[in-house]
């Protein structure tokens, strides 16, 4: 009986090739390559008007800048600035887009 779901398949027993090669390649991280990367952090959290503006600027250069503030909307992350955005911005966002919905 378990033959028939197996059809096609030349040796089951083994793992495909795609997924023993996932297995040795290191994981991406979708963040790299941040314009943030290797900058003081403190700039991203002290919520200060001059470490805020210096924050922005940083992200606003950067090339990954949409997909930091897309995980930070789906991680809820209500500190720092992300994706070029304060917790505040991020907070209007995310209510003007389920007023949308």
């Amino acid at each position: 009986m378990a033959r028939r779901y197996l059809r096609g398949i030349a040796n089951p027993h083994r793992m495909p090739l795609r997924l023993a090669l996932e297995e040795h390649l290191p994981a991406v991280n979708p963040l790299s390559g941040a314009a943030c990367t290797g900058t003081d952090t403190d700039a991203f959290f002290d919520g200060t008007p001059s470490g805020t503006e210096l924050a922005k600027r940083t992200c606003m250069g950067c090339l990954v800048r949409t997909k930091c503030l897309e995980l930070a909307l789906d991680r809820g992350d209500r500190f720092g600035i992300f994706g070029g955005l304060t917790a505040d911005e991020r907070r209007m966002l995310r209510r003007r887009e389920a007023r949308a919905a």
